[in-house]
């Protein structure tokens, strides 16, 4: 017998393994590891921060325009695509504040919106209708 199949034949007779509380260790942590990563690949199909956004407008019938009554923080008129659904020219965006966010008191109007105009606002980055108003 060669030096090589008597080292194969001693390593099948040795029994001995890993302790009993090693190897409770070990699967508790496998388990753990386990869980934790399906949790975080799972979560990851969940669909945070595609909501759309709360805007509420009313229409000013006597001046022909849309005022905002209130928005949600932080919205931004770059990520809103204001529609005419009379098939107008889009209306022009007056700031209350001169900033790029949407804020209580911002108006969507121009002088084409004589007469009756319907117009929707979607929210650009997931597609969705915030609302759609109509002004006569």
């Amino acid at each position: 017998m060669t030096k090589l199949t008597e080292k194969i034949g001693k390593m099948w007779e040795d029994k001995t393994g890993v302790s009993p509380i090693i190897a409770v260790i070990l699967m508790v942590a496998i388990t753990v590891v386990l869980a934790a990563t399906i949790y975080v690949w799972v979560s990851g199909f969940g669909g945070g921060g595609d909501e759309t956004p709360s805007m509420a407008c009313r229409a000013d019938n006597a001046l022909d325009r849309l005022v905002v009554v209130s928005a949600d923080v932080e919205l931004n008129w770059t990520d809103i695509t204001i529609t005419n659904l009379s098939g107008g020219a889009t209306p022009s965006i007056y700031r209350a504040t001169g900033g790029s966010f949407i804020t209580s008191g911002d108006v969507i109007a121009g002088d084409y919106l004589d007469g009756t105009g319907k117009f929707q606002l979607v929210y650009k980055p997931t597609n969705s209708v915030i609302g759609t108003w109509t002004v006569t």
